[in-house]
């Protein structure tokens, strides 16, 4: 059984209520700013955890999800182009064209790599969240088959923390 018990700095062996070794894939978290020695226990006493097994395995979880990004709008698309599924035409250097969605994170601004899939050249753009909701002006500098997905939106990052479909944009 897996089982969460809180403890003091310094050795943890001595504050636990059975041996050591009967405390197996230990690891020691922070839950509200406390330590808690988490493992899954072997042994034959009948121990209750200081803090809820599930609650905390849900936590942890969540907390390791990728945020999926989802364009819900564009705006100053050119008229008249039939796009397939996730993909816009818009025009080559304009300041109207504006990406638009929800994004559960806190507020921020980081840097959304396009890449043109002809000469491979990434060109930046600069996404802000604010209050739940994403917008990543795109003024492409030329034209061509602009396309941004999971792997180049997280190119940047320590770690991955967005999931994104693949994304298309012709730009004339």
């Amino acid at each position: 059984m897996r089982i969460l018990l809180k403890i003091n700095s310094g050795l943890i062996a001595p504050q636990l209520p059975d041996e050591l070794t009967l405390f197996k894939e230990q690891e020691v978290v922070l839950i509200e700013e406390e330590l808690y020695f988490f493992a899954k226990y072997v042994g034959e006493k009948s121990l209750a955890s200081d803090y809820d097994v599930a609650d905390f395995i849900t936590q942890r979880s969540e907390t390791n999800r990728l945020k999926k990004v989802v364009i819900e709008n564009v705006s100053n698309q050119l008229d008249g182009y039939t796009n397939n599924s996730n993909e816009f035409t818009v025009p080559q250097q304009s300041n109207d064209v504006i990406a638009t969605g929800q994004l559960a994170i806190d507020d921020c601004k980081f840097k959304v790599p396009f890449k043109r899939i002809d000469t491979g050249r990434i060109q930046l753009m600069p996404a802000q969240v604010k209050d739940g909701q994403f917008l990543i002006p795109l003024r492409f500098e030329t034209n061509g088959i602009w396309i941004v997905d999971q792997a180049l939106i997280n190119a940047d990052l320590p770690k991955p923390v967005f999931e994104l479909e693949e994304y298309r944009f012709s730009v004339l």
